[in-house]
């Protein structure tokens, strides 16, 4: 082969340090085959993968290396750890398309961890990739995205150059919120984190509340006692936030400017009997796999010895 011949030759795949983020719709299935049946729901759906295809969108001209990969109701948002205020970008990026999904009545469950990673336009594998994909589909279970806490050491260290390590490190942490298991992740549902740190409208907090509700009660009332749980999970979130805004004195400012609200708000059902129903039919579920299970190996020997 002549030199005029000869390819250039291609870089060798490097691992970098990066920060990821790997996103999948929760019930993606079922919103399909219901797209089958009412035409309606099929542009809801698009314009909801849509939403999830432009997170991190309007940031692709200050984080330079942003890489995006989407495949059907999944998508991998990667940037360096080096970039300048990355981590806090990501997730308000991530806080504003769960709150837009929940209220276009989708929900989506993640992961965002930092680490190895190999992402161009055709391939993203790595240990980072690997743990992003562990937190989604073993570790978190319900619908929610989880947040490593390894990414405030991130955020401290690629900072903008006016804020301190602890101040950068805390705007992240006001989207980290710490489950019961001891997990962090992105609250989309409370007062605080809806409207004072996602910026949310608060005059349209109820009507979120309500569109919650709408999943809610279709989810406890699912035949599916996998599904149950889930929505179990985001009940109690859901009756924490009601609370939180029927607990405000009457002669508070917040309820004295926003009474009307408040007042629907306080109204909204909490499910008392769907969620009785759907914790029985967990726990059901529950024995039933349990007795499911195969004989420990001592009790195969002795079944065999009788």
């Amino acid at each position: 082969m002549t030199g005029d011949d000869a390819k250039p030759k291609k870089k060798k795949p490097r691992y970098q340090r990066r920060l990821v983020l790997f996103l999948d719709f929760l019930g993606f299935k079922e919103h399909v085959e219901r797209s089958a049946r009412e035409p309606a729901h099929l542009a809801r759906l698009v314009a909801a993968m849509d939403v999830v295809g432009e997170i991190g969108a309007s940031h692709k001209s200050i984080l330079k290396s942003q890489k995006v990969t989407q495949f059907s109701d999944s998508i991998v948002v990667s940037y360096k750890v080096s970039e300048p205020s990355a981590v806090f970008l990501l997730l308000n990026e991530i806080a504003f398309g769960v709150v837009d999904l929940a209220e276009r009545g989708f929900l989506v469950r993640g992961g965002v961890t930092a680490g190895k990673l190999y992402h161009s336009k055709r391939h993203v594998v790595g240990p980072a990739m690997n743990e992003a994909y562990r937190l989604e589909s073993k570790v978190a279970k319900h619908p929610r995205v989880l947040i490593d806490h390894k990414v405030l050491d991130v955020a401290s260290a690629a900072r903008r150059s006016e804020h301190s390590p602890e101040d950068e490190a805390g705007y992240v942490s006001d989207f980290m919120t710490r489950d019961a298991d001891g997990r962090y992740f992105f609250d989309y549902v409370s007062w605080r984190s809806v409207v004072a740190i996602t910026g949310g409208t608060n005059e349209l907090y109820g009507d979120y509340l309500g569109c919650l509700s709408s999943l809610i009660r279709d989810g406890l009332r699912h035949d599916d006692p996998g599904v149950q749980e889930k929505f179990l999970w985001l009940r109690r979130r859901y009756k924490d936030a009601i609370e939180e805004i029927r607990a405000i004195p009457a002669d508070h400012l917040y309820r004295a400017e926003n009474a009307a609200m408040c007042d629907v708000i306080a109204g909204l059902p909490i499910f008392k009997i769907d969620t009785k129903l759907a914790k029985a039919a967990v726990k059901a579920a529950a024995r039933a796999n349990e007795r499911a299970k195969p004989a420990s190996k001592h009790r195969r020997r002795r079944d065999r010895a009788d």
